[in-house]
């Protein structure tokens, strides 16, 4: 008897305890899934260019690397670059010393400089090729303001998302509710240069054509990014 008194009390309390179960919107709502895409491109305002100075022998006199690096700056600053854009390629290093010569030791430095634009580029590879730079690389190419395009991007995609569900749902003569679901789905493309990368700025080369000659061309940098949204239907 008190097995059948307990399970008509189970039988009246399962109703109860259903309802007072919250419904998951996510399952109980009729919604629409879309993804979004927002893309950009513009054009690199960052240029990184890294390159050796080395020390060498003219003869019986040997160019010190104090001097070397103290006649690029002053070149340099003489073009109207800032030095604060000039740095050692690796913080964590001063020089290094690369081999020896009728025993004395000959040091080299990897630096970077920052520029803005390809003149700028032009007018450094003059500099570099003036002072017998070595291994000349175009490490990468940036934008100063990423960051900002970047969430730019990202709301054009949320909004690209409602509009197809607006007229997804406006075929169907339905109406877009409020946002359900949202997830960030992103790519970002690096840009590239058009040329070679890297420009071995040796002292055999020199009766070849000058970096400077050459016409440097970047891609723009292309920003892509994709949401997945999950809109209710009205």
């Amino acid at each position: 008897m008190k097995t059948i008194y307990l399970l008509l009390a189970l039988l009246l309390l399962s109703p109860l305890a259903k309802a007072q179960t919250p419904a998951n919107p996510l399952e109980s709502t009729p919604y629409v899934e879309v993804t979004g895409e927002g893309e950009m491109e513009v054009m690199p305002d960052e240029i990184y260019l890294q390159f050796s100075l080395t020390e060498r022998y003219d003869g019986r006199n040997k160019s010190d690397l104090t001097k070397l690096e103290s006649q690029l700056k002053k070149k340099l600053s003489s073009d109207g670059f800032d030095l604060n854009n000039l740095s050692l390629a690796d913080a964590n290093s001063d020089y290094v010393n690369i081999k020896r010569k009728k025993k004395d030791v000959l040091a080299s430095k990897d630096y970077q400089m920052k520029i803005g634009t390809t003149d700028d580029l032009s007018k450094l590879w003059d500099i570099l090729d003036e002072l017998k730079a070595e291994n000349a690389t175009i490490s990468r190419v940036d934008h100063s303001k990423m960051e900002e395009l970047k969430k730019e991007v990202k709301i054009m995609a949320v909004k690209n998302a409602k509009e197809k569900a607006d007229y997804l749902l406006g075929a169907l003569d339905q109406q877009t509710g409020k946002i359900l679901f949202l997830q960030e789905r992103e790519s970002y493309i690096q840009p590239y240069v058009r040329k070679a990368m890297a420009v071995s700025m040796m002292a055999e080369q020199a009766d070849a054509a000058s970096p400077a000659e050459q016409a440097i061309g970047f891609q723009k940098i292309k920003l892509n990014y994709k949401v997945f949204a999950r809109f209710a239907i009205q």
